[in-house]
């Protein structure tokens, strides 16, 4: 791509990226690579015609539910469709966009509201969401 001066990469993360994992903390940890990583590349290649997004979606309508045992979790009942993720990727890679996360309410939350929390406070909410509801 380089060579050619001409290209789009899309990487996929998750909003975990922004967060800490507790229960999750190997996929937390790896998300927050990819969003690191995609960013950089983006950086580095700048002077090129080529662009790197990343996308950081919310929760996602799976196999990830069943695979993560978090059947009942109320976080995962308003999950987005596979396909409108897909969607909204493809559009911001299209765009040259840096970062895009799938929903406006996520954005703000991941953007404003997250990097300015006591750790703990996000290291409580985190295991919160990767708990079952009782």
């Amino acid at each position: 791509m380089v060579q050619r001066n001409q290209g789009k990469i899309l990487h996929v993360a998750s909003t975990a990226a922004f967060l800490l994992g507790p229960l999750q903390a190997v996929y937390y940890a790896t998300k927050s690579f990819v969003l690191s990583f995609s960013q950089v590349i983006a950086q580095e290649l700048s002077k090129t015609n080529v662009t790197s997004t990343v996308l950081c979606p919310g929760p996602v309508a799976t196999g990830f539910v069943a695979a993560g045992d978090l059947e009942g979790n109320a976080l995962w009942e308003n999950a987005a469709t596979p396909e409108s993720v897909a969607q909204c990727g493809y559009e911001a890679m299209e765009k040259g966009e840096l970062v895009k996360i799938n929903e406006r309410q996520l954005s703000f939350m991941m953007n404003w509201v997250v990097p300015f929390m006591p750790r703990k406070a996000v290291l409580k909410m985190s295991q919160r969401s990767m708990e079952k509801s009782e």
